[in-house]
């Protein structure tokens, strides 16, 4: 609360009044409806008293546009980068001691990421900063952040709305971003921790094309394909949530943080591929050679998979039913 669609159409609003009343370098300061609004009074307050004083408190700079939220983990890694989009220089933060420890360390992590995203793709300057003030004796590191230098905005500022979903209102931050971005190419490494947004490693030998990653990726990032054995990976729709690599049996797939600013990135491509293992009874093509030969080695010392039970395992699905209802030594439930 508010909701993503309406603390869009806040920012949006305040930045563009800003800017066509002449405004610029905007610094957007989120805080909550609480705490940090008490804080702000207090420097306010502070300024007035030392008004006259060269060296005194100054107060909150006219570029810093205050937005108070009901929670300030309430936005994350796609408004704050909305608002770099629709033209803030900066986006700062401001924790007071209403805050759990853990929202504090999660705000960290995403500012790291998207602060990565911003200097990757050539914006000089901090735009992305924690501020943290218990009380009035506080005041004084607050009101020299607050003085920070601006950091380096957009050309031309963004016109989408945001979006419901976050996926959405990050992506369409991004491309306006990378649109923008004084650099357009290459591959910006992010921080591990808290990314949603990045590619994955695979280790082509152990692979054996079982797809039990796809099944398991929440996003269509991995998808396989109905007319051959392979494994197909699209970057942008990867959470980095790593689903798939506590799925994977053989320990093959590794998360790789990062921002791949290619089109390729909004593209399935092809991470690994393999030849079919044909039936030995109709030659139809199932599995994999090495998923084939590896259950095949896992399971030749079995007692149940001996003779006719593991030359089953190398026909299909078909032929082993076909298989097992014609032999003759085969046990039938008639006779049980």
């Amino acid at each position: 609360y508010p909701r993503a669609s309406e603390q869009g159409v806040r920012l949006k609003t305040l930045l563009a009044t800003y800017a066509r009343s002449g405004g610029k370098n905007a610094a957007v300061l989120l805080h909550s409806q609480q705490g940090g609004a008490r804080l702000l009074g207090e420097l306010g307050r502070a300024a007035q008293l030392e008004r006259n004083r060269r060296d005194g408190t100054r107060g909150v700079p006219a570029r810093v546009l205050p937005m108070a939220l009901w929670h300030t983990a309430s936005t994350g890694l796609e408004l704050w980068l909305t608002a770099i989009a629709y033209g803030a220089s900066q986006v700062w933060v401001l924790l007071t001691d209403e805050e759990d420890p853990q929202y504090r360390q999660a705000l960290q992590e995403q500012i790291a990421v998207a602060q990565a995203i911003l200097s990757g793709l050539g914006f000089a300057g901090q735009h992305i900063l924690l501020l943290q003030a218990r009380d009035a004796r506080d005041l004084a590191a607050l009101d020299r952040d607050l003085q920070a230098p601006p950091a380096q905005s957009v050309a031309r500022s963004a016109s989408f709305a945001v979006q419901a979903d976050k996926r959405a209102t990050l992506g369409l931050a991004l491309d306006h971003l990378m649109a923008q971005a004084p650099t357009r190419s290459g591959v910006i490494s992010l921080p591990g921790a808290g990314s949603p947004l990045g590619a994955l490693a695979i280790n082509k030998d152990s692979c054996t094309l079982c797809l039990s990653c796809v099944s398991a990726c929440p996003a269509s990032a991995l998808q396989d394909n109905p007319l051959a054995p392979q494994l197909r990976f699209i970057e942008k729709n990867c959470v980095q949530c790593g689903l798939c690599v506590s799925t994977c049996p053989e320990k093959s797939l590794t998360l790789l943080p990062q921002l791949n600013l290619a089109p390729q990135r909004n593209e399935p491509v092809l991470l690994n591929e393999a030849k079919p293992y044909a039936c030995v009874r109709c030659s139809k093509p199932f599995g994999t050679i090495k998923a084939i030969e590896a259950m095949l080695g896992k399971l030749a010392g079995h007692s149940m998979f001996q003779g006719a039970a593991l030359e089953r395992l190398k026909m299909c699905g078909d032929c082993r039913v076909i298989d097992i209802h014609s032999a003759s030594n085969e046990a039938r439930i008639t006779d049980l």
